[in-house]
């Protein structure tokens, strides 16, 4: 049988199954298998993008293509994961201070299973499990409709707009998209599906860490120190620490330009060193970037400062 090219209109099916599974599916199941639902609505995610690559004939090796890592190319991933992360939390903060409430509110749900279940348990849930299957579905199918398109930043951004619309949270919709942005990038750059799953395996993997080194410490004093947490950020979050995350990803645009490098270490354009000659305007908006974020920083910090000196924040 003749196999074929997935096209952009095949997109919009993948988008009703998927909106299916998450929105109406993935809610019955948790009612019926608790934290186990969430493993099924992930593997019939997955399953779905097969299914209907499959069914409009498209190669599939194509569609989720699997090649051996390069180790080059994992350093590039985790260091342009810690720069798009860093960029992520930064906007998470921002937004945090205006709607403490919402954004707090938006991310309970996986909270919840993760401080419910065992660490190993809750990387297998929240992290690989996603990583694979979320991969699979919006990177591998739903991607696979708009690589055709003239402009490869147009899918990219597409997907990502509604890979960040679909976490069902308009307060988590922004830095999700930022991540699904750089997931869609190294799909397209590698044409590997690894490199996009360990980036979003371990963006989903440190908070469950976290989370789970908070577990280690005794129970009253874990459980106070994270209702502790929740209550400061539902009322009102401090500006210092929106400050803190903008001073931290002042060097998001030099992890993500080193990440991306690292990526295509080797082919043409990328053969001559980090910084030759040629892209010394690159280097230039680099560091103009940085200092730029660098200087929204310091201003939240002494705004913050001259307000706990005048008595006017709870910190």
């Amino acid at each position: 049988m003749e196999k074929r090219h997935l096209r952009p209109w095949m997109a919009v099916l993948f988008v009703l199954a998927f909106a299916l599974d998450i929105f109406v599916v993935s809610g019955f199941l948790g009612l019926w298998f608790g934290v186990w639902g969430t493993l099924l609505h992930e593997l019939l995610l997955a399953l779905l993008a097969v299914l209907l690559a499959a069914l409009f004939r498209a190669d599939l090796r194509r569609v989720f293509p699997f090649k051996w890592p390069r180790a080059s190319k994992v350093a590039g991933t985790l260091i342009l994961w810690l720069g798009t992360f860093l960029a992520a939390m930064a906007v998470t903060m921002l937004v945090s201070y205006f709607f403490p409430q919402e954004v707090l509110g938006a991310g309970q749900g996986v909270q919840d299973i993760v401080v419910s279940v065992p660490v190993l348990l809750a990387l297998f849930l929240v992290a690989l499990t996603p990583a694979v299957c979320e991969e699979m579905a919006f990177r591998g199918g739903f991607l696979g409709c708009l690589r055709g398109m003239k402009s490869k930043w147009a899918g990219i951004l597409i997907v990502a707009v509604v890979f960040g619309a679909f976490h069902g949270s308009v307060w988590r919709m922004i830095p999700t998209a930022i991540l699904g942005v750089a997931l869609g990038y190294l799909l397209v750059e590698t044409d590997n599906l690894f490199y996009s799953m360990l980036f979003h395996f371990v963006n989903n993997a440190v908070p469950v860490l976290l989370l789970g080194l908070l577990s280690l410490m005794p129970v009253q004093e874990s459980t106070g120190d994270i209702e502790a947490v929740q209550t400061a950020m539902s009322s009102h979050l401090p500006l210092f620490t929106v400050a803190v995350y903008m001073l931290y990803a002042c060097g998001a645009p030099f992890l993500i330009y080193i990440g991306n490098y690292l990526i295509h270490r080797g082919q043409p354009g990328y053969d001559r060193g980090l910084f030759p000659r040629e892209k010394r305007k690159t280097l230039l908006a680099l560091v103009g970037s940085s200092a730029y974020i660098l200087v929204i920083g310091v201003v939240m910090l002494l705004a913050s400062f001259g307000a706990i000196m005048r008595g006017l924040m709870p910190y």
